[in-house]
């Protein structure tokens, strides 16, 4: 993967006329707030009123390069190799711009509301952007021609010995739902087949499946290119042409594509205190597709729009999490999965689900656990065999405004820095979560000894003053792991942590690490639409987060916690099967069915841990030998029981432990956790990237 270089990114800036109440602070702080009602003017996911003018704006930059490799006809290993590469999109208010230090970055360009004074504009045009500043209305389709060429005159007398990308003189300015065609083209473009691709979505009846198709025949079409290139076939020629057309039929049938996926809704208790609409605005929808555009964008992958979540699918998985604060069975957990996933499906038509299924990995902008749903002819959830990252939309102010600034990039390497923060005070109260909390604490500081590069900070942080210092004093963390206990307040639908014995919300201004771990009861519930610090991390910096919907087993979590650094410090150091901790946390759910059985027998457990006749723990014999390359992601726990019952009967055990072995009754813990943020940004260790770190690409 090639990761670019800021002095190759185009930062567009985009100057809007801001009110007096600003709306960009935690929703937490706007309660019964007359200035959040009336700059969000009733929405339902809360979208300040200032950034409606904006997204006209932000639309037009979408039709831009996002860098310099954009203007150059790249070959297929380039192309292959960039990833997650968006538009670099600004929003400022117009009060700040005149003393706004945008730093070493060369604006490509300024554009302004159209409410924005002239002074305004002559402060942007002092910056010099290479675009020029220009008001909305200025705006149109043979402008964006001529900036593309623009672009290409300034930068062409560089190092790059690329040529000029083809068709960069085809543009249209796409609007409404033809805006989804956007990432399609950016990949056309390279192949000289934009006005095929255009003249398809101008005249086809669902632009969305159009897209879908083009974008799929663009990644068939590189991956065939690529694979001829490695059997040394460079030149056309008849020879080239049928070997062309007999792998490009190989390659459709086995690729699979980053989806995008958008779920506006919310739970009827957010409109408690009058805040959120019940009805998704014009200009919601509007914004929510830009977001999910900009992000097919730079994925490289395509936009599956669903419609607004009806309230019987928030209730359903509303009642799945009360019940298991309350106390359930496992059946019912299982049975409501696929009840959601019957209920889900209604969502999708046939050809979505089949994208879906083809997905390499998803992207869901939604305030709804779309993963934890089991689609027909399934046996597991969502998130069990795809690599899942969540974008909660709500406040929609805040969303858009990361989506766009483009999500930084952290690689470990061989550097790993934990800061643990314990928050629940060392009582007799606390007895048996302080001994689980001590013996993931003794397992980090083994790995500490074992893992070059491998750190532990611990502390004792039993009231909000201290936790805020151990973050100050911690910032240069790669992961911050906070022990604590969960407190969801229903009466005002707000889900934090107690802090000893001070709820906090982390509602402050503070500067987080890129990695956040809560590890903590219902830190991150979604079936009420709480307000949540999950969600509250996100906005304070950190790039993705692990948090929990219900309330946790404090054993189950330490395991699931072990397994995952586990991975994290295995993988930096021999094992090069997770990239990112996206793949490592869903390694970490789709091997977790052996832990989970377990769990629910004591016997088992120890007949899993004791050793076999030929001196192995079962445990130990069932995690290198037995299960290596037999269990399948989609059914997990089939496999796994199957492996299982396999042992027994090379023992004479046959219908041993079958209360746990033939029915679905154990507790699917690591389901109900959830990584949110930008979880496939933070990699684990790359080859490729430790070379792109070596020649300072980074």
């Amino acid at each position: 993967m090639w990761c670019i270089k800021m002095e190759y990114y185009f930062t567009y800036f985009i100057v809007f006329k801001s009110n007096e109440d600003d709306f960009s602070g935690p929703i937490v702080l706007f309660v019964n707030s007359e200035a959040a009602k009336r700059n969000t003017n009733g929405t339902m996911h809360l979208l300040d009123d200032d950034l409606n003018g904006t997204l006209g704006a932000i639309e037009y930059i979408m039709h831009l390069p996002r860098t310099v490799f954009d203007i150059y006809d790249l070959d297929e290993e380039f192309m292959a190799s960039l990833y997650d590469t968006p538009h670099k999109i600004v929003l400022i208010p117009d009060d700040e711009i005149i003393n706004h230090n945008i730093g070493n970055e060369s604006p490509a360009m300024f554009i302004l509301t159209e409410d924005c004074g002239r002074d305004i504009k002559r402060n942007c045009e002092k910056r010099k952007p290479l675009l020029g500043t220009y008001y909305i209305y200025e705006l149109n389709q043979e402008l964006i021609k001529k900036q593309w060429e623009k672009i290409w005159m300034s930068k062409r007398n560089n190092d790059f010995k690329f040529d000029k990308v083809k068709d960069i003189d085809i543009h249209f300015r796409l609007e409404g739902e033809k805006l989804k065609a956007l990432p399609t083209l950016y990949s056309s473009r390279q192949f000289g087949t934009t006005n095929c691709a255009l003249s398809e979505i101008f005249n086809c009846s669902d632009v969305e499946e159009k897209c879908i198709e083009i974008q799929c025949k663009n990644i068939s079409n590189l991956n065939t290119l690529i694979s001829m290139k490695k059997e040394g076939i460079t030149c056309w020629n008849d020879k080239a042409e049928k070997v062309y057309k007999s792998e490009i039929v190989k390659q459709m049938y086995k690729f699979d594509i980053s989806v995008v996926i958008t779920f506006p809704g919310i739970h009827k208790l957010q409109t408690k205190y009058g805040l959120s609409a019940r009805i998704l605005s014009e200009n919601e929808k509007r914004a929510i597709r830009i977001m999910g555009v900009h992000r097919a964008i730079a994925r490289g992958g395509v936009l599956i729009e669903l419609p607004c979540i009806q309230e019987e699918l928030y209730r359903k998985y509303g009642e799945l999490e009360q019940r298991c604060k309350d106390g359930t069975n496992n059946k019912y957990i299982w049975k409501t999965f696929r009840d959601l996933g019957k209920l889900l499906s209604s969502y999708f038509n046939n050809f979505q689900i089949q994208v879906l299924k083809r997905a390499k990995d998803i992207t869901i902008f939604s305030d709804f656990p779309i993963g934890l749903a089991i689609l027909e002819n399934d046996e597991v959830p969502l998130q069990c065999y795809k690599n899942i990252s969540y974008r909660p939309l709500t406040p929609l102010t805040r969303q858009l405004q990361i989506e766009l600034l483009k999500a930084r990039k952290v690689y470990l390497g061989k550097r790993c820095k934990v800061a643990i923060a314990e928050c629940i005070i060392n009582n007799d109260e606390n007895k048996y979560i302080n001994l689980t909390s001590n013996l993931m604490h003794e397992t980090l500081l083994d790995m500490e000894s074992k893992y070059e590069g491998f750190s532990v900070n611990y502390q004792q942080t039993y009231n909000v003053e201290n936790i805020l210092e151990f973050i100050k004093n911690n910032q240069n963390a790669d992961i911050l792991y906070i022990s604590a206990h969960g407190h969801y307040n229903t009466k005002q639908n707000m889900a934090g942590i107690m802090v000893g014995e001070e709820f906090w919300m982390a509602n402050e201004d503070i500067k987080v690490p890129p990695i956040v771990i809560l590890s903590a009861c219902h830190s991150s519930p979604r079936g009420m639409g709480a307000v949540n610090i999950a969600d509250m991390f996100i906005r304070n910096g950190a790039i993705s987060v692990l948090g929990t919907f219900i309330p946790v087993n404090a054993y189950r979590n330490m395991i699931l916690m072990t397994r995952l650094f586990t991975y994290i410090a295995d993988v930096q150091h021999k094992n090069r099967q997770y990239k990112t901790l996206s793949d490592a946390w869903c390694g970490v759910v789709a091997t977790n069915a052996i832990h989970e059985l377990m769990s629910e027998s004591e016997s088992f457990n120890k007949w899993m841990h004791d050793t076999n006749s030929k001196g192995k723990p079962r445990i130990i014999e069932f995690q290198l030998e037995r299960c290596v390359g037999k269990l399948r992601s989609t059914h997990i726990y089939s496999d796994t029981i199957k492996i299982i019952k396999e042992m027994l009967a090379e023992e004479g055990m046959e219908g041993k432990f079958g209360n746990i072995l033939n029915t679905q009754d154990f507790f699917p813990e690591s389901f109900f956790y959830q990584l949110i943020g930008y979880p496939e940004n933070i990699f684990l260790y790359n080859d490729i990237f430790e070379e792109v770190q070596s020649k300072n690409f980074l």
